[in-house]
């Protein structure tokens, strides 16, 4: 079922979360590691990051549906390492679909707890629709295939963190 359309025109955020019996210091340095990223995400095929990972680190993206191959730009929005409380956070804003992909790590008695976001979609600009449209499938259905992958990187992240 594909993800219900905002009035404006832009999809709704999605969300997966799993838990890893591992500690929050071992699945944040497994999910820092950005140029790993690949290995995890079934549509990123890289990730280029131009500097020591830090808010405002710029990097780019190549990513791949099928024989589709498109590049996105990203911004590190926010860099949270384990602090005191135990939890940790990652986001990076992504352009040009102006959206934040965020991870949210937070200490269990298990060990821990990871949230994938991605937030909403706005209403995209006309390169974008007609790429989605025409290459995707459609933004819903690339949403819905989104939404299967982030449940597959964090089952990667899991097995990865808990090896």
């Amino acid at each position: 079922m594909a993800p219900p359309k905002f009035p404006s025109g832009g999809l709704p955020p999605l969300e997966a979360e799993t838990e890893i019996a591992a500690p929050v210091d071992r699945v944040w340095a497994l999910l820092s590691d950005l140029r790993a990223m690949s290995r995890r995400s079934p549509e990123t095929v890289r990730m280029v990051i131009s500097d020591e990972p830090t808010v405002g680190t710029k990097g780019w993206n190549v990513n791949r549906k099928g024989a589709v191959v498109w590049i996105t730009t990203t911004r590190i929005t926010r860099w949270k390492p384990p602090t005191h409380d135990g939890s940790a956070a990652l986001a990076f804003h992504v352009a040009p679909t102006n959206v934040e992909w965020s991870y949210e790590l937070t200490p269990t008695e298990a060990g821990t707890h990871v949230v994938e976001r991605r937030s909403s979609l706005p209403k995209a600009g006309l390169t974008v629709r007609v790429a989605g449209r025409w290459a995707m499938g459609g933004s819903e259905n690339h949403d819905v295939e989104l939404l299967d992958g982030m449940h597959r990187t964090l089952a990667a992240l899991k097995a990865d963190a808990e090896r």
